[in-house]
């Protein structure tokens, strides 16, 4: 009696099992046909279903028709990711994505090719070892780019399905290990891709499901603890991010845009608007380049946050107050005051520092120096 299924159940299985998946991201975009993402997602299940479906209909020997079936099974793990660029907002088509096709192509064909041209016995290793690197190396690309990649939102649902993914390559080399040789007559590379199948399939869909749902969490949690004019941390970002700055030595700038009444009744509230969104676009650049943080206390009243190996305070102090004076509207001219303190050794909270910083900034507003450090 065997251990396993035979392939073809297997395979049968496999393409139910994609086939519904790519229904249901289908039936998604058709939902909201902003979400493009889902179209990749949806032809990656399709064309594995279809592929896999296709190939267990094939006579042995059609090298030209099993080749091009293995470069579409590569496609198909390809194209997992370039969904996620999508979502990502970056380029889905780079050209690197073609190198893991084309050696698909190439690892299923060349040595069935030299064998029919008897340039290898006819039992050699290598065509299941070119399938299962070719394969390999698509699911390396798709996998480790889920799991490594350069996300804007890095999920959990990210390292479900490239951990998913990866888990495949397992099943390849237990197909072309030699203890494994119990299975003679079988086609060991589709056996354990299939058996794979089975636990992973639903695994790596349900991962990219979640992607983009962690994504919306993610931006509502964002968008409460930030200003939607400046980009700015408010003050329940603050609340969330002060304590990785409660150390000495970290630095607390506070900032208040000189005379910005002035430029509401002078200018208009919508050029003080623009003045404000530019002040939080600007000064959040050069914080973040010296691993801080900005933050809207109110009205035209700012704080940065460095931390203690970050730059020297006074010299980010004076060169965000040049940088804003080259970026600044000559129409409108406006300037900054800015005081400054450092997180000291027994401070409960870093509100102690601010209150420090706050007081040297009413200094520099009274005597008109523009930078005072506590």
């Amino acid at each position: 009696m065997p251990i396993f299924p035979d392939v073809d159940t297997l395979r049968l299985c496999s393409m139910l099992t994609s086939t519904a998946f790519g229904l249901v991201f289908c039936a998604l975009w058709l939902r909201d046909r902003t979400e493009t993402h889902l179209l990749f997602w949806a032809a990656s299940s399709l064309i594995y279903g279809a592929g896999n479906f296709t190939y267990g209909l094939t006579p042995p020997g059609s090298i030209g028709v099993t080749t091009l079936l293995f470069m579409l099974l590569s496609l198909a793990n390809v194209l997992l990711l370039l969904g996620a660029r999508r979502l990502d907002g970056k380029p889905p088509f780079v050209w690197w994505i073609s190198i893991p096709i084309v050696a698909a192509g190439v690892g299923h064909g060349l040595p069935r090719l030299a064998i029919a041209e008897g340039l290898l016995p006819a039992a050699s290793p290598l065509p299941d070892l070119g399938d299962a690197i070719g394969l390999s190396l698509s699911i390396a690309v798709s996998g480790g780019g889920l799991l490594w990649g350069r996300w804007a939102v890095h999920t959990a649902g990210h390292r479900i399905a490239g951990a998913g993914l990866l888990a495949y390559i397992l099943g390849y080399l237990l197909s072309i290990t030699r203890e494994y040789r119990q299975f003679r007559g079988e086609d060991t590379l589709a056996l354990f891709a299939m058996l794979s199948d089975q636990a992973l399939l639903g695994i790596i869909n349900l991962g990219l499901l979640a992607i983009p749902v962690e994504r919306a969490q993610r931006q509502l949690r964002q968008a409460a603890l930030r200003d939607p004019l400046t980009g700015a941390w408010n003050r329940a970002g603050l609340d969330a991010q002060k304590p990785r700055f409660l150390m000495p030595g970290a630095a607390v700038i506070a900032i208040d845009i000189d005379h910005f009444k002035t430029i509401n009744d002078r200018h208009g509230h919508a050029a003080g608007d623009v003045v404000l969104a530019l002040f939080g676009r600007e000064a959040a650049r050069l914080a973040q380049a010296g691993g801080g943080e900005l933050f809207r206390l109110g009205g035209d009243e700012f704080a940065i946050l460095l931390p203690a190996d970050g730059p020297d305070p006074v010299r980010f102090a004076e060169r965000l107050r040049v940088h804003l004076h080259v970026h600044a509207d000559d129409r409108v001219g406006w300037t900054v005051s800015m005081g400054i303190a450092t997180v000291l050794d027994g401070d409960p909270n870093v509100e102690v520092a601010l209150h420090r910083a706050d007081g040297a900034l009413y200094r520099a507003k009274a005597e008109g120096d523009g930078i005072i450090a506590a």
